[in-house]
């Protein structure tokens, strides 16, 4: 599948200083230490650029305990092997993921969000990534789940931009080069 046949898919992600996305238990109060008065370091611009939003099981059930939907008006899907349903908000896929941006593109989606470590190293092994934004927060959390797991396959990634923020942020920007 080459580019020119599927959508845009970027990655747009935090990470502690030692490259975890998440407490051990999934918890993500630390994601504040990053925020400084009403910086969102792109955020709104980049969810605004895009059309759906993949999500891993283990994102999604962390973010469908939130008290406020965070993704509303926008299409998300989960992949997920073992859940039976998901909130009327999303919709559940569980085939390969060639095949939904497959359907996705057919579909006239032009630009799909990737999220969760496991969700963003299958995607990266399948060559589907084309982008990734990693804004790096100023503190050690010493354990829990990392963004990037084992892959078998290498990536090699071009640095677009990079820029730092008074909370000690750094947020990168890396094309991914096929």
């Amino acid at each position: 599948m080459t580019q020119q046949d599927r959508p845009k898919i970027s990655v747009y992600i935090a990470m502690s200083i030692d490259g975890y996305i998440a407490r051990k238990d999934g918890g993500l109060d630390w994601l504040e230490y990053g925020h400084v008065g009403d910086e969102d370091y792109g955020f709104k611009k980049f969810i605004n650029s895009i059309d759906a939003l993949i999500l891993g099981r283990n994102t999604y059930e962390v973010v469908s305990g939130f008290d406020e939907w965070p993704y509303n008006g926008k299409r998300v899907i989960v992949l997920s092997h073992t859940l039976k349903e998901v909130r009327k908000e999303a919709e559940l896929f569980c085939g390969q993921i060639s095949d939904l941006v497959s359907t996705l593109n057919s579909e006239g989606i032009k630009h799909v969000w990737v999220d969760g470590g496991v969700t963003v190293c299958k995607f990266l092994e399948a060559g589907l990534v084309d982008e990734i934004t990693v804004s790096v927060i100023a503190m050690f959390l010493g354990s829990g789940i990392p963004l990037f797991s084992e892959m078998d396959k290498e990536q090699t990634c071009r640095l677009v931009s990079s820029q730092s923020y008074p909370s000690g942020l750094v947020q990168l920007k890396y094309d991914v080069v096929v």
